[in-house]
């Protein structure tokens, strides 16, 4: 999803953040790559706390640097800690001074509370409602985004699907099985019953999903190991990839807890390409609380927590971003 979103002002940027990193930051640093007019990788960080100032903008800085394209950002800053226009001030003017020495200099500082927003150490303070109620935040909601909504809800899911056997790791159930999500990505609707346990119970065969994750991608070298780093040869389908995720929720609902990992590693990998980290370890977390210790959900984790970003959301020419106009 590529839409242009006209962006007005402040508001308007700031209501897009939750819906970029699927969630309304709390207590939390945010940084926003931009180039031109084109937004870039969001990234959230924990507020510093008890941080040394100059380390904590290093290591902020040193994540937005992976997008190798940003010429400019944005930082917005939501806590609720020191309400009086100046909380974290050391931590701020140190983050100015490495992004603009990474050349990416700040074009926007903001403040967002529990009750307003502010352009960081102004007392000019506006209400949360025009953020809400700005145009960036319908045009969101009526493409489809939605904020602070969990993919995985036991209760919405069901209890009632029985356990699925994953096939044999030959040539001839993996090809049946890439087929078979092939053909599902191309069409429209879900699956049905029998097709939706089916394609569950082949990602279940850590050999067989490793496949079919690499056909989720149209653009690939074929090296799996450069697929699930989001090194692609061109610009991936971004439509395909947001099927696949839509439908890996609707095969979670075919198979009972402890055998839904698969699914929400697949969404967390795609939310990853994105270049949605926050929302991608949203996904992750619910496939470990599923199945402990799950090796992909674990790997992925680490890579996020290590602020790698995807080579594919470094690029403009290839990201899933939407533009300034």
């Amino acid at each position: 999803m590529n839409e242009k979103l006209n962006i007005t002002g402040p508001a308007d940027l700031l209501a897009a953040v939750p819906h970029l990193l699927g969630t309304t930051p709390a207590e939390s640093f945010v940084i926003i790559t931009a180039q031109g007019g084109t937004l870039g990788v969001t990234l959230r960080v924990d507020a510093p706390e008890h941080a040394e100032p100059g380390g904590y903008a290093q290591t902020l800085t040193s994540y937005a640097a992976r997008d190798e394209e940003a010429t400019a950002s944005y930082i917005v800053v939501y806590t609720d800690e020191h309400p009086d226009g100046y909380p974290y001030a050391a931590h701020v003017a140190a983050l100015v001074n490495e992004l603009a020495a990474a050349r990416m200099p700040v074009r926007n500082v903001w403040l967002v509370t529990a009750t307003q927003w502010s352009e960081f150490g102004t007392d000019e303070n506006h209400p949360l409602a025009e953020i809400t109620d700005s145009q960036a935040n319908a045009a969101l909601t009526y493409f489809g985004s939605a904020t602070d909504v969990d993919a995985y809800n036991p209760s919405l899911l069901g209890t009632w699907a029985q356990h699925v056997e994953a096939p044999e790791s030959t040539a001839e159930e993996t090809d049946a099985a890439c087929e078979a999500w092939a053909s599902l990505l191309k069409g429209e609707g879900t699956p049905d019953q029998q097709s939706a346990r089916y394609l569950a119970a082949a990602l279940q065969n850590t050999f067989i999903r490793d496949f079919m994750f690499r056909e989720t991608i149209t653009a690939h070298n074929g090296s799996f190991g450069d697929v699930m780093l989001g090194k692609f040869t061109d610009r991936p389908d971004w439509d395909r990839i947001d099927r696949a995720e839509a439908m890996a929720f609707e095969l979670m609902k075919a198979v009972p807890a402890g055998q839904r990992a698969p699914m929400m590693a697949l969404m967390g990998w795609l939310q990853w390409l994105k270049g949605n980290g926050t929302q991608a370890d949203r996904y992750l977390k619910h496939a470990l609380n599923d199945v402990p210790d799950f090796r992909l959900a674990v790997l992925l984790r680490e890579l996020i927590g290590r602020g790698y970003v995807a080579d594919v959301a470094k690029d403009a020419e290839t990201s899933y971003r939407r533009r300034i106009i």
